[in-house]
């Protein structure tokens, strides 16, 4: 019983190998429809209708017809090398000895003894194939819409706002440059289909070659500013620039170790931290300022109202508002609107300083006094009449200078005796100036105040002596 078992098995062998060996024979025709924007790689498949190969998909016969289409690479792989390829499109034919075909030229004789000596190696190894031959077509097109974004603010050397950090976001393109070497190295002998996303992952979940893009992305937007001193906001004008610098930043880990090159790379949005606003605020403000005095003078103007009109709201009284902001007794109005004129006049002033000297250089002498000259600095000495003083004593017989006379409408604060103030607030405490005593006299009976006459208005009570 084995032994007829063992023959029964070794001619069933025979036949299927023979059977298989015939079927392979058909030349086939390998067709490729549009990659499209996902697939990277695609195994071709035979398009036979009529006299349908039945045999081994692994099995291309001598003679069997490869349509390539535009933007598309085909490799020729037999026993998993890539014995030839192209990157033109056009009507290519399989010629090899590996599977010889009776039906694809004229040697038949000579076919026919190839295919008696195939027949026997695949009877001898059970019916199995001993070879593999396979076409893949590769997409050359521009993968396009490939979405990255910085997870964090990445450090920027701007070249007027110095170092500051920006987010930024946009899209980038890749493209097989070299499909032998992403075959061999990425792909390799797939069975179906290898996609975009089998080397690129989600934005959400990065596989290492969009990882390494974003890691050398960092490096490069920092030699746009450190090197050649484009402003932030101009990123986004630099696209030839930034493809450039990522295809040199990527040449060693995507096109000689993968084969894919950097197409173009175009930013969004670019957005700087709080932090960073805030300094580019500023220098902005700075730079504008700088430029128009007159804006600076504006803006001077703008902040006194503004503190003015904060004072005007404080809870505790203006006074306290504008002693916090040194502006009682004329003090903020000296600051804020001698900054605004010192630079709003500077050209007026400069005039009237000409002027003056002009006058003085051309006034004369009236009875031993130059016209038109200044009084002297200093104080007089009631006493001897020397004038010029500056110091406390009268240098010529050492009479103390007289006190200044009180302002017209100066008054003494009755809570810190300050004197000579002329505001409606003690320039000192902020206490607010008394009102004036009532004229008149006050009626001791009913207490009218303000009569002026020898009796009450009210009461009719004599006027105290």
């Amino acid at each position: 019983m084995g032994l007829i078992s063992l023959i029964t098995n070794v001619v069933s062998t025979a036949r299927d190998a023979v059977v298989s060996e015939v079927q392979d024979q058909y030349i086939e025709v390998f067709k490729c429809d549009s990659l499209g924007q996902d697939v990277l790689v695609r195994r071709g498949a035979t398009r036979i209708v009529k006299g349908n190969n039945k045999g081994d998909t692994e099995v291309i016969s001598n003679g069997s017809i490869i349509l390539v289409p535009e933007g598309t690479a085909l490799l020729l792989v037999d026993n998993g090398e890539v014995i030839d390829f192209t990157t033109k499109a056009g009507r290519y034919q399989w010629d090899s000895t590996t599977a010889p075909s009776l039906l694809g030229d004229s040697h038949f004789l000579t076919n026919a003894k190839k295919v008696v000596a195939d027949a026997w190696e695949r009877m001898r190894a059970g019916g199995e194939l001993t070879k593999q031959q396979r076409v893949y077509f590769v997409n050359l097109r521009e993968i396009r819409d490939q979405n990255f974004g910085t997870p964090k603010p990445i450090p920027y050397a701007d070249p007027e706002y110095r170092n500051i950090y920006i987010s930024m976001n946009g899209k980038f393109s890749f493209r097989i440059e070299d499909p032998v070497a992403f075959f061999k190295k990425v792909s390799s002998n797939i069975a179906g289909e290898y996609k975009v996303l089998d080397l690129m992952g989600k934005p959400a979940d990065m596989l290492q070659p969009r990882m390494e893009f974003l890691d050398h992305l960092t490096e490069v937007v920092n030699r746009c500013g450190g090197v050649d001193k484009i402003m932030f906001a101009n990123l986004p004008t630099e696209k030839t620039r930034l493809r450039n610098y990522m295809r040199d930043a990527l040449d060693e880990d995507w096109l000689q170790a993968r084969g894919i090159v950097v197409d173009e790379v175009a930013i969004a949005v670019i957005t700087p931290d709080d932090k960073s606003r805030e300094r580019i605020e500023q220098v902005d403000q700075s730079k504008m300022f700088g430029a128009d005095p007159n804006a600076l003078a504006a803006a001077a103007v703008l902040g006194q109202t503004e503190a003015l009109n904060t004072a005007a709201g404080n809870s505790a009284g203006a006074a306290t508002g504008l002693m916090g902001m040194g502006l009682v007794g004329g003090v903020g109005q000296m600051g804020a609107t001698n900054a605004a004129f010192n630079y709003m006049g500077q050209q007026q002033q400069m005039q009237a300083q000409q002027q003056a000297a002009a006058q003085a250089a051309g006034a004369g002498v009236v009875g031993g006094v130059v016209a038109g000259a200044a009084a002297p600095a200093g104080w007089t000495c009631p006493q001897c009449g020397k004038t010029g003083n500056t110091a406390n004593f009268c240098g010529n017989c050492g009479t103390k200078k007289p006190e200044p006379a009180p302002a017209a409408g100066a008054w003494t604060c009755p809570s810190c005796g300050k004197a000579d103030n002329t505001s409606n607030f003690c320039g000192n405490c902020g206490t607010k100036k008394p009102e004036p005593a009532p004229a008149g006299w006050t009626c001791p009976q009913c207490g009218k105040t303000g009569n002026t006459s020898n009796f009450c208005s009210e009461c009719g009570t004599k006027k105290p002596e």
